[in-house]
């Protein structure tokens, strides 16, 4: 049961559809990192997730976990190889899923912790929502991406943004909407994330103090990789570091490239995926180089600009943040996460999504320019990497999470 007592230390519970070593994506790793800065800052934090097969408690990096079995029809590691039907039968089987609601029920009753902090849910239930309100567990989420929206999580399918939604998605989507009023505080990973939520009507409920952006923790590096300086003569080193498929935008920036003067740039793509092949000899002919899966401190090094132009709305960009680390300039999408960080960082270098002729008109640029990011923008790269340190990270959930347990209060007072 919740108390007034403003203790400095709390139990904290974090629960996301998986978590490492079972990850999968970028949510449940930055809740591992989170999850860890908040035991070196003296709270007691456990990690709960869903695994494929029972699992006894642990600790990992002094987080206790707690996993549950997945009583899913099919583990989400294993779902691409089954047909569409199938995977939307088991979408809506996860949601309203009773063995993961009430086993979690359990849990909170075994924990009984001061705050619940919830991350991807394609894989839950939303109901684990409702069970912490019903035991006056103050709920804090973060909005990692778009599943409270779309199954896929991106708003984006075949090519294309998602407007309108599909029917499976507004479908599907209802459950989450109807339980969504039992959070108490959310923070997104970027302007961009919050604001679509709340075009589609969610978390008007609650006041502008229990909602904001709050970046995602860049995780320290373990050592410091030396820039390689481009020498004079040599060609502006462009680099695209990421996934090789069409929604990262690799065929639009292979189809600008087409247009520019055959000297003066390479461009170096890093990455794996299933259109390896198309890519390829979508660049015949060019000066590009395919380099597989490499360090991205290594890969970023050696590169002088990075292009980074989704076609969807990318919920955070650590790709971006990574090159400005290493000192490189980036052309940007002016959509999403990535506009709003190359914007801040070195505005007038993004190119709007999806036009080919803009991109190529902004490598032009950059080659003429023929320099990384130049020295006067270090500054605002230096602020934003302090912004990301996990101990900052940390500070911000912790102020947001007593802002929820504040609000529970009132309303447990309310009622007495």
């Amino acid at each position: 049961m919740l108390t007034e007592n403003r203790r400095t230390r709390l139990t904290i519970l974090h629960l996301s559809s998986v978590y490492p070593p079972q990850a999968i994506g970028g949510a449940e790793k930055v809740a591992s990192v989170l999850a860890e800065t908040q035991v070196h800052n003296g709270h007691r934090v456990f990690a709960t997730s869903l695994v494929p097969h029972p699992v006894a408690a642990s600790l990992q990096g002094d987080v206790i976990t707690r996993p549950l079995a997945s009583r899913n029809p099919l583990w989400i590691a294993d779902s691409a190889r089954h047909s569409a039907p199938v995977r939307l039968a088991n979408k809506v089987a996860t949601i309203f899923n009773p063995l993961v609601s009430s086993e979690f029920a359990a849990l909170l009753d075994d924990i009984q912790p001061d705050v619940l902090h919830t991350h991807s849910m394609v894989e839950l239930t939303p109901a684990v929502w409702d069970q912490a309100a019903r035991r006056s567990v103050p709920v804090v989420h973060t909005l990692h991406d778009y599943d409270l929206l779309c199954i896929r999580g991106a708003l984006f399918k075949d090519g294309r943004a998602c407007q309108p939604r599909h029917l499976a998605c507004r479908a599907l989507s209802l459950p989450k909407r109807a339980l969504h009023k039992r959070i108490d505080a959310v923070a997104a990973v970027s302007r961009t994330v919050l604001d679509t939520h709340r075009k589609h009507g969610l978390f008007a409920h609650l006041p502008a103090e229990r909602t904001g952006v709050i970046w995602n923790p860049l995780p320290a590096r373990s050592g410091a990789v030396e820039r390689m300086p481009r020498r004079a003569g040599m060609p502006l080193r462009i680099g695209y570091l990421g996934r090789l498929v069409e929604e990262k935008g690799l065929g639009l920036l292979i189809q600008a490239c087409r247009t520019l003067a055959a000297r003066g740039w390479t461009l170096s793509i890093a990455g794996e995926g299933r259109d390896h092949q198309r890519f390829a000899a979508l660049a015949s002919g060019l000066p590009v180089s395919f380099e597989g899966y490499v360090s991205a401190d290594q890969f970023l090094s050696n590169m002088d600009v990075i292009v980074s132009v989704p076609l969807w709305d990318e919920p955070f960009g650590l790709t971006t943040v990574e090159a400005y680390a290493a000192g490189c300039r980036v052309i940007g999408s002016d959509r999403g996460a990535i506009g709003e960080l190359v914007t801040r960082i070195d505005p007038g270098w993004t190119v709007p999504s999806g036009d080919a002729g803009a991109l190529a008109q902004a490598l032009a640029r950059a080659i003429e320019a023929g320099t990384a990011l130049p020295e006067e923008r270090q500054g605002a790269v230096d602020d934003l990497l302090a912004e990301l340190q996990p101990s900052r990270v940390a500070a911000a959930y912790d102020e947001l999470y007593q802002r929820a347990r504040d609000a529970v209060l009132q309303r447990l007072s309310g009622r007495s």
